[in-house]
């Protein structure tokens, strides 16, 4: 039996999905498990997760509210702008982009 080769790129979509799905939830029900909903999204997927560290982190950011990407590096986001450019950089919603 063989098996076929793991794609990353589906992969980081796939995670991307379920992380997605699991703060959408999270923002229309606060009182959910995200860890939990985590995990069951990325079963739904096909994916199995073995790192309980993992999924806290990426529970904490949901959480927390912070963007969660598994957009390859210099990739673009969605919004068009590199995944890796700073929150400051001209355009962006962060930092002092030069007002009065």
């Amino acid at each position: 039996m063989t098996s076929e080769p793991i794609d990353e790129a589906q992969l980081r979509v796939a995670t991307q999905r379920a992380v997605d799905a699991t703060a959408t939830a999270y923002t229309e029900d606060a009182s959910i498990d995200v860890e939990d909903t985590l995990r069951r999204e990325m079963a739904q997927a096909g994916m199995a997760l073995d790192d309980d560290r993992w999924v806290r982190e990426v529970a904490h950011a949901v959480r927390s509210g912070h963007p969660v990407s598994f957009a390859e590096e210099g990739a673009a986001g969605p919004t068009g702008a590199p995944a890796d450019e700073e929150p400051t950089s001209p355009g962006s919603l962060g930092g002092d982009n030069g007002g009065a």
